[in-house]
């Protein structure tokens, strides 16, 4: 009996290891704004589970990230998302790039499908669509590669009494606010009521060392700071009439260019969501009108 049971636990660690495939999937990104980009899946499935690699761009100057995500064989399905960044190159691009989610269907010799993602704060960026062509490494991907099944009794289970599950109460929906992406060239303005400006400022990504400075009307309010997860707040005092400028500095570019800032603006109750995005030394431009 106990020479079976080891058997059996051999044979299933071998029948785990066969399980475990490596895939190489060479495609293209294609943006909203047009551009197109090569892309490149290094993965490995495993109980039709994925891990691994995206890169993004050319060689010279790729993206890398890792990636998680599970295989439909059955229905030839892919899902995976982008989870952290490994190494990343400035490259110029109109479009607004953040971490990928994608969902692929393989169909007429195609893998394809849309690539979307949201930041952590919630800010909508760049969609896309992924292709793969490469059949050869497709149909290695959904193939099953398992040269058995194998079954194992240890006697009859006892039966499970139906787990007790209380009510779920459903949550109130969450207040949606649009978000204004704003750049060097691209401004935004804003009628205002109040007699100030109340600023939260973060960064909304991963945390990668950007750095920024505020000004209002041309003084400095906030100078050379570490944009962190944690929001900071500031408060700027509004005179009654005329039109204000209110601009966000790119002072360092961190870790992962290009230097991103997420920042709410409160009118009293009315709130604005603002991502500004620049290279070193450029800076975004709001327009703030004093209503009457």
């Amino acid at each position: 009996m106990k020479y079976n049971f080891l058997l059996a636990l051999l044979l299933l660690c071998g029948i785990a290891q066969a399980q475990s495939t490596k895939v190489i999937l060479k495609g293209t990104l294609l943006m909203a704004t047009g551009e197109e980009f090569p892309y490149r899946l290094e993965l490995t499935e495993a109980n039709n589970v994925i891990t691994g690699y995206s890169y993004t761009y050319d060689e010279r100057d790729e993206a890398k990230t890792i990636i998680k995500g599970k295989v439909d064989k059955q229905s030839k399905k892919l899902t995976f998302k982008e989870t952290e960044i490994v190494s990343s190159h400035s490259v110029f691009t109109k479009a607004f790039m953040c971490l990928l989610q994608a969902s692929l269907e393989y169909r007429n010799g195609k893998l394809s499908g849309p690539a979307t993602n949201k930041q952590l704060d919630n800010t909508s960026c760049t969609e896309g669509k992924l292709t793969f062509a490469n059949n050869a490494e497709i149909e290695n991907l959904f193939s099953s590669h398992d040269p058995y099944d194998v079954e194992i009794r240890m006697g009859e289970k006892k039966k499970e009494e139906p787990a007790v599950v209380a009510p779920v109460m459903p949550k109130a929906p969450e207040e949606q606010v649009g978000t204004d992406k704003i750049t060097a060239g691209v401004e935004r303005s804003y009628d205002w009521r109040t007699d100030s400006i109340v600023v939260d400022v973060w960064d909304g990504g991963f945390f990668d060392g950007d750095k920024i400075s505020i000004l209002f009307d041309g003084k400095s309010v906030l100078s050379n700071y570490v944009i962190l997860k944690q929001k900071k707040r500031i408060s700027i005092p509004l005179p009654p009439v005329g039109i204000h400028t209110f601009a966000i500095v790119a002072e360092d570019e961190g870790a992962d260019p290009p230097n991103t800032a997420s920042l709410m603006l409160y009118d009293g109750t009315v709130k604005y969501s603002i991502v500004a995005y620049n290279n070193k030394g450029q800076r975004s431009m709001i327009k703030i009108k004093r209503a009457k």
